[in-house]
């Protein structure tokens, strides 16, 4: 049989002076965490503290092309390939994006790793895209910007800093209009 201090410390309870102060330092700390990312979650206010993207110029379609050549526009570079399902699905999305926004402050440059001009160049006459189109031959490019799959994609701000990264996986367009969208000046 349990002694009577056994049974007491069983059906003790927990002050409810601790409860409330954990309460508080919970929602605190949740507030502070909240406070310190809000403009990391917007995509920062200060170009300083965001990375400057790698600089680039790479064979195109039709010419060589530049990321500096781009500065003063959000750009949305994806690093893609024809063999990879998730880089096809989500193209038609971000084409359809590409149409609707190029004349608001943002062009999409895809860049494809590794693959040949001809394959591309049937890819995007096949499929009827009319985009910025780089080759990174050697995949040196996408390993500047640390590719770890495909795709991968990276918003570049008009200053040429790195604004957004998602990779690997696909895009979707509700994420470009939380995430571009309200950069755009619409």
């Amino acid at each position: 049989m349990a002694s009577p201090s056994a049974a007491h410390r069983k059906t003790k309870r927990i002050d409810p002076y601790w409860i409330i102060l954990g309460t508080i330092l919970s929602i605190t700390l949740a507030l502070v965490v909240i406070y310190l990312t809000r403009d990391q979650q917007k995509g920062g206010s200060d170009s300083a503290a965001r990375p400057p993207a790698p600089d680039f110029t790479l064979a195109g379609l039709s010419g060589d092309i530049a990321l500096s050549d781009y500065r003063g526009r959000y750009v949305l570079i994806n690093f893609w390939a024809t063999w990879c399902p998730p880089c096809m699905a989500e193209m038609p999305e971000l084409y359809a994006y590409y149409q609707q926004h190029q004349d608001d402050n943002f062009v999409l440059l895809g860049v494809n790793v590794q693959e040949d001009l001809g394959t591309v160049r049937g890819f995007m006459q096949t499929q009827g895209f009319n985009f910025p189109v780089a080759f990174d031959s050697t995949g040196m490019v996408y390993q500047r910007y640390g590719g770890a799959g495909l795709p991968s994609s990276f918003l570049i701000g008009p200053d040429g800093t790195l604004v957004k990264v998602w990779e690997p996986g696909k895009i979707t367009r509700k994420m470009l209009d939380k995430d571009v969208t309200p950069r755009l000046p619409i």
